[in-house]
């Protein structure tokens, strides 16, 4: 067997990875790599190859002394840096190294990125800066393992870019989507505000959790439920999966982040946890009860769960809930802030957004504040350093309002760089909240 069938399965993960790498917006380019690590031998990304015209043909392989030793094209120019992360951690199976426009602003400045929002924890306590030295020698490669040392996961590379770590491929990247998510939340509430930073022991115990993360959509899971059948809840188990990916798609989340459930009843339909949204079939979405009780669905059930029971046993009214990592929105709550009426389209929440206080994700604690939040009065709110949670009577009308948070939270914070927004008065926004309580138009005859 040769090298290259030997590291079939890596070579086409780089060649994956690498296009989605320019769909997320991680580089530009041909710029940044990535590998994937099999015993001694490592797969990555060929030299200044367009990422759109690498397949896994083209994948060079390099042993862990960074040598190239199988392949036609030449090893990406940053081959010793990922051969040495592999060589020197063990738990490391793959390197992903991007140039993310908000991670490298603060790799520009010099800065670690410190725990303004919870996802951190995918890294550690803080985001590390690795000092500079010329891509592609050997003194980045010993700085990055210094910055990284065994405490981080991900650090930024001074005025170039960010590297991520992960057991897989698969893991690495999510990792560095989320090294820029977190950038670029700190960014933003840092041009408005001061934004609140999350404590050691919170983000500890966040590692703790982010350690096992995720779970595969496969055929050959081990089961926690039995499958659902197929009249039990088909509509909200199909909007479930159709709305997590447009979650995706309309920017209101990153990587696995964020949650939908849909409820009939005393039965609720809910994502599975940690698994892409994109592989999330009406078949995978398990079923819980009111107690969050897992009844039905052979993948776990979201690690939210307990807070979306918890809304639809306080609000009778809520028939689906969609819990988001918008970043506009995600802004104002690591600032601590509530979003003002500063756009009439607030209505669709209250008055205002305002925020729940911090409380560990996934738990009775954070479904709590939540539904405080909420309470009678509003239909979305923030999550302290978190993200958003909207409510509605569809999971429809509950995307929309999700939709409403964020764009409101856009023109606020891009109004608040530049001046002082004015802001409707209370009996305006009664009026528009009742409209919108009636709005849109059915379909039918």
């Amino acid at each position: 067997m040769t090298l290259q069938t030997e590291l079939e399965t890596e070579r086409r993960e780089i060649s994956d990875y690498g296009r989605r790498m320019l769909e997320q917006g991680l580089t530009t380019g041909t710029g940044g790599n990535v590998s994937a690590r099999n015993g001694d031998h490592i797969a990555i990304s060929p030299s200044g190859m367009p990422y759109d015209e690498i397949t896994p043909d083209d994948v060079p392989i390099v042993d862990l002394d960074g040598e190239w030793i199988a392949g036609d094209r030449t090893p990406s120019s940053e081959h010793r840096m990922h051969a040495a992360l592999c060589r020197e951690r063990d738990d490391v199976g793959a390197v992903v190294h991007t140039h993310s426009p908000y991670a490298t602003t603060f790799a520009s400045l010099d800065e670690a990125i410190p725990a303004s929002h919870y996802l951190i924890a995918f890294v550690g306590e803080e985001i590390p800066v690795a000092g500079y030295a010329t891509y592609g020698t050997e003194d980045l490669a010993e700085l990055a393992l210094d910055a990284l040392g065994e405490a981080y996961d991900a650090c930024l590379l001074k005025n170039h870019g960010t590297i991520a770590v992960g057991g897989t491929v698969e893991a690495a990247f999510e990792r560095a989507l989320m090294v820029e998510y977190c950038a670029r939340i700190h960014y933003q509430a840092t041009t408005v505000g001061e934004p609140t930073l999350l404590p050691d022991e919170e983000i500890d115990w966040l590692r703790g959790v982010f350690e096992n993360y995720g779970q595969s959509a496969r055929d050959d899971v081990d089961p926690v439920a039995p499958v659902p059948g197929a009249d039990e809840l088909p509509d909200e188990r199909r909007a479930v999966a159709d709305f997590g990916v447009q979650l995706l798609e309309q920017g209101l989340t990153t990587g696995t982040g964020g949650n939908v459930s849909a409820r009939n009843g005393d039965r609720i339909a809910i994502n599975p946890s940690g698994v892409p949204y994109e592989d999330v079939t009406p078949a995978t979405v398990p079923v819980v009860d009111l107690d969050g009780e897992q009844t039905a669905g052979e993948l776990k059930a979201s690690s939210e769960t307990p807070m979306h029971a918890m809304i639809y046993r306080e609000r009778d009214d809520v028939g689906a809930v969609v819990h988001t990592h918008s970043p506009y929105a995600t802004t104002f709550a690591s600032l601590d802030e509530a979003i003002p009426a500063s756009h009439y389209l607030i209505a669709f929440a209250g008055d205002e957004v305002p925020v729940a206080g911090y409380e560990k994700p996934g738990s009775e604690e954070l479904g709590k504040f939540a539904v405080d939040a909420l309470g009678e009065a509003y239909d979305a709110c923030l999550l302290k350093n978190h993200g958003t949670i909207a409510v509605g009577g569809t999971v429809e009308a509950a995307f929309e309002r999700a939709l409403m948070v964020e764009y409101c939270a856009r023109i606020h914070y891009q109004a608040t760089t530049v001046g002082e927004p004015t802001l409707l008065p209370d009996e305006e926004i009664d009026t528009l909240t009742e409209r919108f309580r009636s709005y849109g138009q059915a379909s039918g005859n």
